[in-house]
């Protein structure tokens, strides 16, 4: 009677023992399971490669290409914008300057095009304010130095893309950009000092004909080379219809029988030193 409790006491601390090794194994397993997950994770981002960033090389050859590209008088810029920067980001993979380097995607190409367009064009106001500030004793590099300070003042940051503002200067769209500013600066100060400002106005720069007017004036002038080519064809048809009828009647005066009166005949000489 005394052995039984203690029996069952033993039977019942070892049911105890059993479940705790089986919760510790399961929390084992699922920590491991669970630590394994972060380290997939891990690998696949370091796996990810970086978008390579743009160089001044790689500026220089985007403008050439968007120069060469929108300046084509038959094609132009006038063209679906995805075409566009498709031939845009052919004949920048083309280009020997980036010979070996990865390619450029046509909406990395329109991307990088915008930003360079609109930050050229702020610094070109801001190189032309100082070019109106140049005092006597200042040299080109006294002037950039001051648009590249007139530029952070405006802006609030530096500009990094002298290379490509280089590039693009002499350009005529932002030459006349430049050329405006500073005519419209000048008409400003000579009205304010009662001068005539119809003869302060300065001769305008001849644009270049536009995509439509090209085209137009291509199809003028094959229609003008056709209309001159039919009539040459015409002119020559009716000069051999001419011969061929003084012919006939000639042969019709000499193959005469009876003697030809002197209108005939002096009708007939006239033929033969034509004709002969």
């Amino acid at each position: 009677m005394d052995s039984f409790p203690f029996t069952q006491t033993s039977n019942f601390v070892g049911l105890l023992s059993s479940q705790q090794s089986i919760s510790f194994a399961n929390y084992e397993d699922s920590t491991l399971s669970s630590s394994q997950v972060p380290t997939l994770v891990t690998d696949d981002v370091g796996e990810r490669r970086e978008r390579r960033k743009w160089t001044p090389t790689d500026d220089v050859v985007l403008i050439s290409s968007w120069l060469n590209t929108s300046k084509d008088p038959v094609v132009g810029n006038e063209q679906r914008s995805g075409a566009f920067w498709q031939r845009i980001a052919a004949y920048f993979a083309a280009s020997p300057k980036v010979a070996g380097c990865e390619g450029r995607e046509p909406g990395h190409c329109k991307q990088r095009w915008h930003r360079i367009n609109d930050l050229v064009c702020k610094f070109c106001g801001a190189y032309e304010s100082a070019t109106r500030e140049k005092s006597s004793g200042c040299n080109e590099n006294d002037v950039l130095k001051r648009a590249h300070e007139i530029f952070y003042n405006n802006y609030k940051k530096k500009f990094t893309l002298e290379h490509a503002w280089k590039e693009l200067r002499n350009d005529q769209k932002w030459s006349d950009l430049s050329t405006a500013k500073s005519q419209g600066v000048s008409k400003k100060r000579k009205c304010d000092d009662g001068g005539d400002s119809s003869s302060s106005q300065a001769a305008e720069t001849k644009r270049p004909a536009g995509v439509k007017a090209s085209k137009k004036s291509i199809v003028e002038d094959k229609n003008l080379k056709d209309f001159q080519s039919m009539w040459s064809i015409k002119q020559q048809d009716l000069a051999m219809q001419e011969r061929l009828s003084k012919l006939s009647l000639l042969d019709s005066l000499i193959a005469k029988k009876e003697p030809l009166a002197d209108y005939e005949e002096a009708l007939k000489k006239k033929l033969i030193s034509e004709l002969m």
